[in-house]
């Protein structure tokens, strides 16, 4: 005869109960005004089967302070909290890139891009909630249409490292006339360094070199804002200083 321990279906049986009640709660407010707790268990049920995810739901926010916070954690980071796998971490740290992918993925095709504002809605939006730095590159056709974008450098919360040459035989192999580069300060100052100032000069130079216009560089921030080049006159400033080399 074989015997069943009806306490653990009693206990799944619990469990499933309640997430369905969560998923209809949810469902009905259409995530209006619902606390990060919540959206956090209910996120956590995605990739927990068969345990509670009310505790750790608790558990990671009173650790990082947020939704927000507990999204834009690295994966170590994630892992020191008793309850967190290597898998829950990875999918926990994959969502706000998942974002980023859906957002660039609603652009559509062949924009053209005039102004700051235009790359922002194209691109610096979708990027501008990441919690490390990621640099892009816009190829534009000769009227400013989009021809495609790459990733060219990805980084830490305060740093990326170009490869110009890299990037410029992207360009070159897009048929490129123009470019825009565009990278995300996650600290929250939109303004450059005076290590994105040189790396920008050096970019301008090998584009321009090879016969492609740098048009515009955007810094954007998680409040949205964001920084131009063009508009504050340092893409004319180092297109001259370019010029005057071979005065």
């Amino acid at each position: 005869m074989e015997f069943k321990d009806k306490s653990i279906d009693n206990v799944v049986n619990l469990h499933e109960g309640h997430r369905i009640r969560l998923r209809n709660e949810l469902d009905q407010k259409n995530l209006v005004e619902v606390s990060d707790y919540k959206v956090l268990e209910y996120i956590l049920t995605l990739v927990i089967k068969r345990r509670d995810t009310n505790e750790l739901a608790h558990t990671l926010i009173n650790t990082f302070g947020s939704l927000a916070n507990v999204l834009d954690a690295d994966q170590e980071a994630l892992m020191t909290v008793k309850g967190i796998t290597p898998t829950i971490a990875y999918f926990l740290h994959f969502i706000p890139l998942i974002f980023r992918n859906y957002k660039i993925s609603k652009q559509v095709p062949k924009n053209y891009l005039k102004t700051a504002n235009d790359v922002f809605n194209y691109l610096g939006n979708a990027i501008s909630h990441l919690s490390k730095e990621e640099f892009y590159m816009i190829c534009l056709d000769n009227s400013n249409r989009v021809i495609n974008h790459k990733m060219i450098a990805g980084g830490n919360q305060t740093s990326v490292n170009i490869d110009i040459k890299a990037s410029v035989q992207f360009a070159l192999a897009s048929n490129a006339s123009k470019v825009i580069l565009l990278h995300n300060h996650p600290t929250g100052d939109p303004h450059p360094s005076q290590q994105d100032l040189i790396t920008t000069k050096k970019m301008l130079v090998g584009f321009e070199s090879s016969g492609i216009q740098l048009y515009e560089h955007i810094i954007v921030n998680y409040r949205d804002e964001y920084f131009s080049f063009a508009n504050n006159g340092f893409i004319e400033q180092f297109r001259k200083e370019y010029k005057k080399m071979f005065e």
